[in-house]
């Protein structure tokens, strides 16, 4: 189960990275942070990049940007709404670790209509 998390703090940390800009980047940080909260919450350690952000991210997002469709940008929009919004663990049990892992990877549905143009500025 930790492994899962461990993809979920990767995939936060690369969605971070890849596409979006300004305010999209800004609510992405704050959105992997709040889910790393929450996982540790549930009793999941995330050992996966717990640093803060550089300077140096924050410009790499930024400049993905540039690739980026309006869409693209809300469809990250939603992905950090999504995420933002998932609800924690009620006791940190196995099933409430599998559910909370689940709830955050439904999120991940908002990014499927991400351009391949937005991709490929990601590194993807």
């Amino acid at each position: 189960m930790k492994k899962i998390l461990f993809g979920l703090a990767a995939m936060a940390s690369l969605t971070l990275t890849a596409c979006g800009g300004g305010s999209i980047c800004d609510q992405l940080e704050d959105v992997s942070k709040e889910s790393a909260d929450k996982a540790e919450e549930c009793g999941l350690t995330i050992d996966a990049d717990d640093k803060e952000v550089t300077d140096a991210e924050r410009e790499q997002c930024e400049t993905a940007t540039e690739s980026c469709s309006d869409a693209d940008k809300e469809a990250f929009e939603k992905y950090a709404d999504c995420v933002a919004d998932v609800k924690g663990c009620a006791d940190k049990s196995e099933a409430e670790q599998q559910a909370f892992a689940l709830r955050v990877f439904a999120c991940a549905s908002n990014l499927t209509s991400v351009s391949a143009a937005c991709n490929a500025a990601a590194g993807e």
